[in-house]
C-alpha cells in the first residue's frame, strides 16, 4: 500500500510503501523521512545573529554549488557526468531552498559560475567544494544555538559526504 512521506529537511513527499534509505529530492537520510501526517513545517526562525550568519553562509554556499554544477552539467562530456552533476545542481538547490526557508529570506544564485572544461577537473573542484561545506557544516553544527539549525547543518553535512564519495568515485 502506498503511503505519502516527507522529508523533514527539504519538505518534499515521496510515495512508497515504506520510507526510502535516502530522500530522493534533497538526499537527506531516512531519518528525516517521515509519515507525512506527522511531518512539521519550522518555516522562519527567530535566530540570534550567530545562528542567522551560518545560516546565510551555507545559503551562499549551496547557491554557488548548485550553480557551479548546472555549469558542470551543461558542459560534462559524458551522459552520466552530465546526470550526476544535473542531480548534485538540484539536491543543492533543495538545501538552498530550506534554508532561505528558516532565514525568510531569498538567496539570489550567483552570476557567471563557470567550471572547468574536462570532467575530471570538474569532479575534482567538486571535491573541494564539497569538502568545505562539509567542514563548515560540522563546525556551524557544533556551534549553533538553535536545535533547528544544528539539525539541519548535521543533515546537509551528511548529504555533503555523499556528493564528496561521488566526487572521489569519477575524479
Amino acid at each position: 500500500m502506498m503511503s505519502p512521506f516527507r522529508c523533514q529537511l527539504c519538505g518534499e513527499v515521496y510515495l512508497g510503501a515504506e520510507a526510502p534509505d535516502r530522500c530522493p529530492f534533497c538526499g537527506a537520510r531516512s531519518s528525516e523521512i517521515v509519515p507525512a501526517a506527522v511531518w512539521v513545517k519550522y518555516g522562519k526562525l527567530e535566530l540570534n545573529e550567530q545562528d542567522a550568519a551560518y545560516l546565510r553562509k551555507a545559503l551562499e554556499l549551496e547557491l554557488g554549488n548548485a550553480a557551479f554544477y548546472k555549469a558542470c552539467a551543461s558542459k560534462a562530456q559524458t551522459r552520466v557526468s552530465e546526470s550526476i552533476f544535473k542531480r548534485l545542481s538540484r539536491q543543492e538547490g533543495e538545501h538552498a531552498e530550506l534554508l532561505g526557508d528558516l532565514l525568510g529570506e531569498e538567496g539570489k544564485p550567483p552570476e557567471g559560475v563557470g567550471c572547468p572544461d574536462d570532467d575530471e577537473d570538474k569532479f575534482a573542484e567538486a571535491h573541494r567544494r564539497e569538502k568545505r561545506a562539509i567542514i563548515f557544516y560540522l563546525e556551524a553544527a557544533d556551534n549553533a544555538q538553535h536545535e533547528r539549525i544544528r539539525q539541519v547543518m548535521h543533515a546537509i553535512a551528511d548529504v555533503e559526504s555523499e556528493h564528496l564519495k561521488i566526487s572521489n568515485v569519477y575524479r
